[in-house]
């Protein structure tokens, strides 16, 4: 495995590649677009074409929650990806892991690079909550989740969101990862994503690994990583929300992945 240490890709923050890439970025459950507005910045600064997708059912409940499918969210995805000219580098993080590999089965042609921030990397008939429960290293418990009465939404218990979400950064930094956590829909949570070698299998694909990870753990992303076969992977030493912690290191490691597809 080709794995790029952080002193590695410094350099690439600085230069960045010859090109300028586009690049779509969705975010992770329990979040929004606006999350990555910093992320955003830095990369438009050095020149780079940037979409953030806003999945829709953002702190939705009841009926609105409920509507939400997986379906929607990579319909969304695929929207930003026609809007951008050319073959885009997509990003996901987290539970966007789930979303830009459907979205790259969808379109693959228009995906030049799948790259997975945090995220789950999944194999075809596996849902994002099979992936999750399978961690037995995340900080998770079972009080963690607050499922609504109706079962539209779930949202992260206050108590636990700092030490989940924002185990990594400074106070100012944590506060903002906390109070951006917001209701989620429970339904793509559940759904399976199908995926073939011919489409989904032909786009290549690299891993921004987290290592001090409470939400995805870094023995799960290590895991994904090893059975998907991905050799490119940076690593850098931030919690679950290296978008707001670690932003420096994170349009590093992105520009360096891009630069190599």
């Amino acid at each position: 495995m080709n794995i790029l240490k952080p002193l590695a890709v410094a350099s690439a923050v600085l230069a960045g590649p010859a090109a300028a890439e586009n690049i779509v970025i969705v975010h992770g459950a329990f979040q929004s677009a606006a999350d990555w507005a910093d992320v955003e910045t830095a990369l438009k600064a050095q020149g780079h074409d940037v979409t953030l997708v806003d999945l829709p059912g953002r702190n939705a409940e009841g009926a609105a929650a409920q509507a939400v499918t997986l379906d929607d969210y990579v319909a969304t995805t695929l929207e930003a990806i026609a809007m951008a000219e050319g073959p885009v580098v997509l990003v996901g993080h987290s539970f966007g892991g789930m979303t830009i590999s459907a979205a790259a089965e969808a379109a693959p042609l228009d995906v030049s690079q799948l790259i997975y921030v945090a995220a789950y990397v999944p194999e075809s008939g596996e849902s994002m909550e099979a992936l999750a429960l399978s961690d037995s290293n995340n900080s998770f418990t079972e009080e963690s989740f607050v499922i609504a009465p109706d079962y539209s939404y779930a949202e992260v218990l206050q108590r636990d969101r700092a030490a989940i979400f924002a185990n990594q950064g400074t106070e100012d930094e944590r506060a903002a990862i906390v109070a951006g956590l917001i209701r989620e829909p429970l339904a793509p949570i559940a759904t399976p994503v199908t995926l073939t070698d011919d489409a989904f299998g032909s786009v290549p694909q690299a891993y921004i690994r987290t290592l001090q990870d409470q939400a995805v753990s870094t023995p799960l992303q290590t895991r994904m990583i090893e059975r998907a076969g991905i050799e490119r992977v940076i690593d850098i030493n931030a919690g679950h929300a290296p978008q707001t912690t670690q932003v420096d290191a994170l349009v590093a490691a992105i520009l360096e992945m891009a630069g190599g597809a």
